[in-house]
């Protein structure tokens, strides 16, 4: 997921010069209360009151690209560059200043299926900067020159991503799984698209998917009503967009000979969606097949099949990790590479050879408790996150249309099964795969000989 941080103010933490001579009462915080609402413009809202010192919020938009049309192909990276922009009643100056004097931030992420305005800012200053979260959000003017000063920064992020074959090779996977259309758009625009954005292409783009019933709201830190009020205050149409069929997944192969002296691939078929029953029943796959490591540098040999399987067949330095992702109607699942180029086809053969053996034979007892803990824990560590909480509530009420709570998410967990996960593995298997490969693919395998 690519970000664009409009400012954030320096961070600084100050101790009393003195020791206070006596200790208050220890008082108990309040339980946190969780509110979810609808606005009067149909705009869904939640809100968590946990006592918080800083409050965020997640303004989530149905918007991603995944929405782009072939005359618009990368304009949400365009809408992601151009977030801090003149706003209809804030210059940029103001908005940069105001936040920065506020000691907040607002940062626009964008992904496949979403465009998110994030606020974080002290508790006691979010009833002023809620405003310019929405001005960025829903009131950008789009001046023509502005938007010709930002072109330098996409240009950089083009440059970047030229530069780093471990995002190209995702980018790549979706378009082979996808096609040239749908989840198969990349979140960076391509390069002839540079210079052509138009202030009327955005404000279209903007009119068309910026609508009420796509739009949600998330918070963490700050009193209901308030986020309610600014929800009610937005005025913003309902959607005319007709209901678009679910992604297909297709399958295809594409390799990108490069200078660079490794070889970066992945290979991977059809997974799940987060809305579908097996969504779980992945989640433990991929621990079982070979997730990257809960502890930093660790081998991962006892976990990770995979990574077991090829010690024992090269001494050669390999990376190889499962990979899984889902959207609200599709989802990818399979494997991930970097090899020297002489490993590329021990490495990927490997990774085929374990897949199948899960899709074979159903994994035992032991093994599986253990993957079921892995994606638990990892469920857990999420939600002790205040960002990606509300992050990840603004994203449910839009792609489920309500929040599911920690308790029911493990217990889905527990409910997997083995003849769950080799279902799942089986999925993969018989859908056509799709193999991307990227730098010097000399010793990478066809999708065909796989």
């Amino acid at each position: 997921m690519a970000q664009r941080i409009a400012t954030r103010a320096l961070q600084t933490r100050l101790y009393s010069a003195s020791v206070g001579t006596s200790a208050s009462p220890a008082t108990a915080l309040p339980a946190s209360q969780l509110v979810v609402a609808k606005a009067r413009n149909g705009i869904q809202v939640a809100t968590e009151e946990n006592d918080s010192s800083l409050s965020r919020v997640v303004c989530a938009v149905k918007a991603g690209s995944r929405y782009e049309d072939s005359q618009q192909r990368g304009v949400t990276h365009c809408l992601r560059v151009t977030a801090d922009l003149t706003q209809r009643q804030t210059r940029t100056f103001r908005l940069v200043r105001e936040l920065q004097q506020m000691g907040g931030s607002i940062t626009c992420t964008t992904s496949r299926e979403h465009i998110l305005y994030t606020l974080e800012v002290p508790r006691q200053l979010v009833g002023s900067a809620l405003p310019l979260l929405t001005g960025a959000a829903f009131n950008q003017s789009f001046r023509p020159w502005e938007i010709g000063d930002s072109l330098p920064r996409l240009e950089y992020e083009l440059l970047a991503l030229s530069e780093q074959p471990d995002k190209r090779v995702v980018e790549k996977a979706h378009e082979a799984a996808y096609r040239q259309s749908g989840l198969g758009r990349s979140l960076y625009a391509p390069y002839f698209q540079v210079g052509q954005f138009s202030s009327d292409m955005l404000k279209e783009y903007v009119g068309k998917y910026f609508t009420s019933d796509r739009i949600s709201f998330a918070g963490s830190g700050l009193d209901h009503s308030l986020l309610l009020d600014a929800a009610n205050n937005l005025e913003v149409k309902a959607s005319e967009v007709p209901a678009q069929p679910a992604a297909r997944y297709h399958g295809g192969e594409i390799r990108e000979e490069t200078e660079d002296l490794l070889a970066y691939s992945m290979l991977v078929g059809e997974g799940a969606s987060c809305t579908g029953s097996d969504v779980m029943a992945f989640a433990a796959l991929e621990q079982l097949l070979g997730a990257a490591p809960q502890i930093r540098w660790a081998s991962n040999v006892t976990s990770n099949r995979m990574n077991a399987a090829l010690t024992q067949k090269t001494s050669e330095p390999f990376n190889v990790q499962s990979f899984n992702v889902n959207y609200s109607d599709s989802g990818i699942f399979g494997v991930s590479a970097v090899t020297v180029p002489e490993n590329s086809d021990v490495v990927i053969k490997t990774a085929v050879e374990q897949l199948r053996a899960l899709a074979d034979t159903p994994v035992d007892a032991v093994a599986l408790q253990g993957a079921k803990n892995r994606v638990k824990a990892t469920i857990a560590f999420q939600e002790e996150c205040p960002s990606d909480i509300v992050y990840s509530r603004a994203i449910q009420l839009l792609t489920k249309g309500s929040l599911t709570d920690l308790k029911s998410t493990l217990s889905a967990v527990d409910a997997v099964t083995a003849a769950d996960v080799q279902q799942a593995a089986k999925k993969t298997l018989s859908s056509k795969l799709s193999l991307v490969s990227i730098g010097e693919i000399e010793n990478v395998p066809y999708v065909a000989d796989l």
